[in-house]
């Protein structure tokens, strides 16, 4: 028998506002704001490794000024369960960019694991783990772009 335990309406509809709101950001040139999106002890992990909030102010400072690049997200399959005093999330996502060749084809494909905490009355991610399926090698380059480090994926 599986542990699930869903969340009330209420949250779902919160947590869903959250992650849209995260990925706007991203998407519209204000990713030197998704740092506020973070819990105090937040983290963000994925193909740039582990940043805590210091730092992902700084990667987004540096990736809000790369406006030449346009990015879009795409979310959905969005399963959200109770874990003590947090919610567990899994959210499947398509990643397009302006860089990727072809541009119709998703640059990544994969999952945002994350575990989010009310704070405060206001729902906040706490954790964040961008997991590439498929186009693992473009989101590991696009990464190192996005931190100054040229080429190709390692």
């Amino acid at each position: 028998m599986s542990d699930y335990r869903p969340v009330d309406a209420t949250t779902r509809v919160e947590i869903e506002a959250l992650i849209a709101e995260m990925l706007y950001r991203l998407d519209h040139d204000q990713a030197d704001t998704t740092w506020e999106l973070y819990t105090e002890d937040g983290v963000s992990a994925g193909p740039m490794g582990e940043m805590d909030r210091e730092a992902m102010k700084a990667w987004g400072a540096r990736r809000a000024r790369q406006t030449d690049v346009v990015g879009r997200h795409f979310i959905g399959g969005i399963r959200l369960v109770r874990a003590d005093e947090e919610v567990e999330g899994t959210v499947q996502y398509l990643t397009f960019r302006d860089t990727n060749e072809p541009q119709t084809q998703p640059a990544s494909v994969g999952e945002f694991r994350e575990r989010y905490r009310k704070v405060d009355g206001r729902w906040l991610f706490s954790r964040r783990e961008i997991v590439p399926v498929f186009g693992g090698r473009a989101a590991a380059a696009h990464a190192a772009r996005l931190a100054g480090r040229e080429g190709p994926a390692q």
